[in-house]
């Protein structure tokens, strides 16, 4: 009996999309950026807005959710980890970018 309900499961399971390398994917151009041609301040703006359109995600998914208008909570799940990973990552960054700039601040000239 379970081998029929992991067979319905993995039917219905969609493939993994291959990844393209930031700045060919035309569908998402909003934060696609030339990395020869970004600056810090780019990529960074381009994290924070991946941070604000992930939770905004997050908040719509809730609220569905608490509507009953979800019946993928797993695709509700990724949207969190998603989010969460989004701000981890940008915390992470602005983090080292600091911790550059205390460096350079702290060096005998």
């Amino acid at each position: 009996m379970t081998d029929i309900v992991a067979m319905n499961i993995l039917g219905t399971m969609k493939p993994m999309e291959p990844m393209t390398p930031m700045g060919t994917d035309k569908s998402n151009q909003k934060y696609a950026v030339n990395v020869e041609d970004a600056s810090f301040l780019d990529i960074f703006r381009g994290m924070v807005d991946s941070v604000v359109e992930t939770n905004e995600q997050v908040d719509r998914d809730a609220i569905d959710l608490m509507l009953g208008n979800i019946d993928d909570l797993a695709q509700v799940q990724a949207n969190i980890t998603k989010a969460a990973t989004a701000v981890e990552l940008l915390v992470t960054v602005k983090n080292e970018a600091l911790s550059a700039y205390n460096t350079i601040i702290n060096m005998q000239v």
